[in-house]
């Protein structure tokens, strides 16, 4: 069976497990942080490599372990564990084509160059956007690759930004992102970020001026290398409607928590405010696939699960995602310099144009030691996964635990990406007389 975010939201499930994830980050930051262990009973028997490797731990779990020249994970499956539920069937669609992720973002930086962005800020974002794809989030990976370069060559991104920090304190940063790509003003502001927590415990910074930034853990998972927890969150155009109204009036706001492990995968959450991303509507009427009841309303203002109608996205959870949308909005808007969502109408002054962007970086080590939080992080983890599945479930998976294994299978056997999505590309490499690298 396949399993993936499109089959727990078929489930009607989604809320269930957005929730599910904050409870787990909300737990992480305000309990472990002090000091204190979490409020799950600890495992009778702990899952360590050694006990991976010979066998001892029949609990199937997945033995990943980080790469630090290639930020990625590498997955592991030692002797006695049960491939069955491991080994999960992320298996490309006969509307997909299979491309080497290494070659995509090779691609994908020679698109931006031929745009006029620098390599290394071409090679930076490339990066990011085929770790989206890695990840199963096609939506904001090189999907949106062509939209940014268009966005250059109409002069609405300026490919050579220039970025300054305007305001700064030992933990606390504001960066003018002049209409950059998002990827960069955001790796530029969450690197600040982690340098000012290595001496002050935490970074916050928050850049404006800039521009879409993909999905928002691309750049949370920035801190993970440093041993410290990252938060990004975005403001979003006008697209959901308010608990209890019809029409466009809230952002989809975007926001990500990166929770490093010792041997596990990170704990990862990326998520959007309302039930779904646009992004994802988009997906579902690239396959021509129904959307979920409850997702969207037509422009009539009634629900639909027709994706070439939506014209509303519905709040996640109801009044719980609206305000979290409002909440996560005045971080990346009125704090960091720009307009709040509901505000952008009419005549925007140019330093108020775009997109606004909020980043901290905890550094554990400043609070408590990194093994004793990491190896704590892993045992709930352990707990998790052990703890009975649903009727309708083959287990209970961590936030961030399929996009891991995506991650790790794509990597080794090829990146599957909708012919649509690669045409798209391969007509802008057409127009930019970059050769395309795939056949098909």
């Amino acid at each position: 069976m396949e399993i993936d975010r499109r089959s727990v939201e078929r489930n009607g499930s989604r809320d269930g497990l957005l929730f599910y994830c904050v409870l787990l980050l909300t737990d992480y930051v305000c309990t472990i942080l002090r000091g204190i262990k979490v409020s799950y009973p600890a495992l009778k028997e702990e899952a360590c490599y050694n006990c991976l490797r010979h066998g001892s731990y029949k609990v199937p779990l997945l033995a990943t372990f980080y790469n630090e020249k290639e930020r990625s994970f590498l997955p592991a499956l030692k002797n006695g564990v049960s491939t069955a539920k491991i080994l999960m069937n992320f298996k490309p669609t006969d509307q997909d084509i299979v491309v080497n992720a290494d070659e995509l973002k090779s691609f994908g930086s020679q698109l931006y160059q031929a745009a006029g962005v620098p390599q290394t800020d071409a090679d930076a974002v490339a990066h990011l956007q085929v770790e989206t794809d890695l990840h199963g989030i096609h939506s904001h990976g090189t999907r949106a690759l062509a939209g940014y370069v268009r966005g250059i060559l109409g002069g609405r991104i300026n490919p050579t930004p220039n970025l300054t920090v305007v305001r700064e304190g030992p933990a606390f940063g504001r960066v003018n992102g002049d209409r950059s790509l998002g990827h960069v003003a955001g790796k530029f502001s969450m690197e600040l970020a982690i340098e000012k927590a290595k001496t002050a415990g935490i970074g916050a910074v928050g850049a404006y001026a800039t521009n879409h930034f993909g999905a928002a853990s691309a750049t949370a998972m920035l801190a993970l290398e440093h041993g410290m927890i990252g938060f990004s969150t975005s403001t979003s155009g006008p697209g959901v409607a308010p608990f209890g109204g019809k029409t466009r009036v809230v952002g989809n706001n975007p926001f990500s928590y990166a929770i490093p492990a010792k041997t596990e995968p990170p704990i990862l959450l990326d998520m959007a405010c309302g039930v779904s991303a646009w992004g994802r509507v988009g997906t579902r009427r690239l396959y021509g696939e129904r959307l979920t009841t409850g997702w969207v309303l037509d422009e009539e203002g009634k629900e639909t699960d027709d994706p070439n109608k939506a014209h509303v996205l519905l709040p996640m959870g109801g009044a719980k995602g609206y305000a979290l949308a409002l909440a996560v909005d005045a971080l990346a808007g009125p704090l960091s310099g720009m307009i709040a969502t509901v505000n952008q109408a009419g005549d925007v002054p140019l330093d108020k144009q775009g997109s606004g962007l909020f980043y901290y970086a905890i550094n554990i080590d400043s609070f408590v030691p990194l093994d004793e939080f990491t190896e704590e992080i892993d045992r709930e983890i352990h707990k998790l996964r052990s703890s009975p599945p649903a009727d309708g479930f083959d287990q209970v998976y961590f936030p961030g635990e399929l996009e891991a294994m995506k991650h790790a299978q794509w990597s080794q056997n090829g990146l599957p990406l909708h012919r649509d999505h690669l045409q798209g590309l391969a007509d802008l490499a057409g127009e930019l007389g970059v050769p395309v690298f795939w056949n098909g």
